[in-house]
């Protein structure tokens, strides 16, 4: 796992090149598609609802619907006093002539007319129908379909996963494709070695396996009502298994730098997606994490080093996640625990619901849904914000602004610990 993943800066500069001719013409086609929108003013869009709620503005109430089209999630709303058609197919009019191309990229409000819901039913329905069919009560239904197929995670549901900081083991994405990769390589393996051994012991399993993983990956992608967070993850997968093959170490800092401009090349409008920004900051820590905390030989010392691997992502993340999200609950100081569990939850989550006994734990989780989270809204600090990112780009250089990375975000965790006690008394 020595292999470089350049011999000299020329290639480099030519990989760098390249990869702004993708960026170009990944932008070109998009602005072609926009122009073609523009041009019909209000055109017919198919799309499937991805989300359908209320609002209410100067006594009048009316639907917001976010959807998915083949050129991107955009929202829009209705006065019409519509169904329950979230996750269904629609087409619609979008009067189109308001929204900009940096809006086009970034995700659009742009208002609609003459709503149609189409027979046609999403790729995934027949997935969703054995998911409810198992729960008893809907809060419970849209909790696994969320968890399963990405969908909007319930409102009671968002506060607890909130007040217990767990909200990235509900969004897909690459800790579900860590957690699913290894299931897949796992239970692939039960029948490929043996057919290995028998037929073709010259090839090298680990390498098929890895693919026949990344495939699954892949098949499970096609089933998700959304989840941009998922196929970064996917993405990432495939070219860090490549660069496995090539016998190059996929945690070095340049690799990652490397993954992130390859996405951005693919995907442009990456750069307004925060989802994307937490992905980037945590992959760095975990890199930071491994360069400079060494891990020794031993069962204990691994244990040690998997729960200190935890807490000091947990802790390094703390400060740019509670700018953007700021209720905070002592109770989020559980969730390197939780993050460890989940590993063994989810899949045993997904297998009870493909043997049919997906509800068989709903009582316990209602109960714990029930329990009262006392949260408190912190202040944001756009000095800490800006100190932390300042901190993480110097922390690849220097070991000293590793740790000072994360003295800083634990002295902010204990002084929110210490607000809400103060709130309690």
């Amino acid at each position: 796992m020595n292999a470089p993943l350049f011999t000299n800066n020329k290639e480099r500069v030519f990989f760098f090149l390249f990869l702004l001719i993708i960026l170009a013409l990944t932008l070109s086609y998009k602005y072609y598609i926009f122009l073609e929108l523009k041009a019909q003013k209000t055109p017919l869009i198919q799309a499937q609802v991805l989300l359908q709620y209320t609002k209410h503005k100067n006594n009048n109430e009316y639907f917001v619907l976010k959807l998915k089209s083949d050129f991107g999630n955009f929202y829009t709303t209705s006065k019409e006093d519509l169904q329950n058609i979230q996750g269904r197919l629609i087409n619609l009019r979008v009067i189109f002539n308001k929204v900009s191309f940096l809006g086009f990229l970034r995700g659009f409000y742009a208002p609609s007319f003459n709503i149609i819901l189409l027979k046609e039913k999403p790729i995934n329905n027949k997935i969703k129908e054995l998911i409810i069919s198992q729960h008893n009560t809907q809060i419970m239904q849209e909790y696994y379909l969320s968890l399963f197929l990405a969908e909007s995670l319930p409102k009671e549901w968002r506060s607890l996963v909130q007040g217990y900081g767990i909200s990235h083991i509900f969004a897909i994405s690459g800790y579900h494709a860590g957690i699913l990769s290894a299931i897949s390589f796992f239970m692939l393996g039960l029948f490929y070695v043996p057919l290995h051994k028998r037929y073709f012991p010259y090839r090298n399993k680990f390498y098929d396996l890895g693919f026949l993983a990344l495939s699954i990956l892949v098949i499970y992608y096609l089933f998700l009502t959304q989840s941009p967070s998922y196929l970064r993850a996917i993405a990432l997968y495939g070219f860090g298994f490549l660069m496995f093959i090539r016998g190059i170490n996929i945690l070095k800092l340049e690799t990652l730098f490397w993954c992130v401009a390859i996405l951005l090349a693919l995907f442009p409008s990456l750069i307004f997606s925060l989802g994307f920004y937490f992905s980037c900051m945590g992959v760095l820590y975990i890199c930071l994490f491994c360069k400079y905390i060494n891990l020794k030989s031993g069962i204990i010392n691994k244990i040690l080093y998997i729960a200190l691997f935890n807490i000091f992502i947990f802790i390094n993340m703390a400060i740019i996640s509670y700018y953007f999200f700021n209720e905070f609950s002592y109770l989020s100081i559980l969730s390197p625990i939780f993050t460890l569990l989940f590993v063994v939850y989810y899949p045993l989550v997904l297998f009870l619901h493909l043997c049919g006994y997906g509800g068989i734990l709903d009582s316990y989780l209602l109960a714990w849904l029930a329990i009262d989270i006392n949260t408190i809204t912190l202040t944001k600090s756009y000095v800490l914000f800006l100190a932390t990112n300042l901190l993480s780009l110097l922390a690849i250089k220097f070991k000293s602004a590793f740790f000072m990375l994360f003295i800083l975000n634990l002295l902010f965790f204990c002084y929110a610990v210490f607000s809400q006690i103060q709130t309690l008394q």
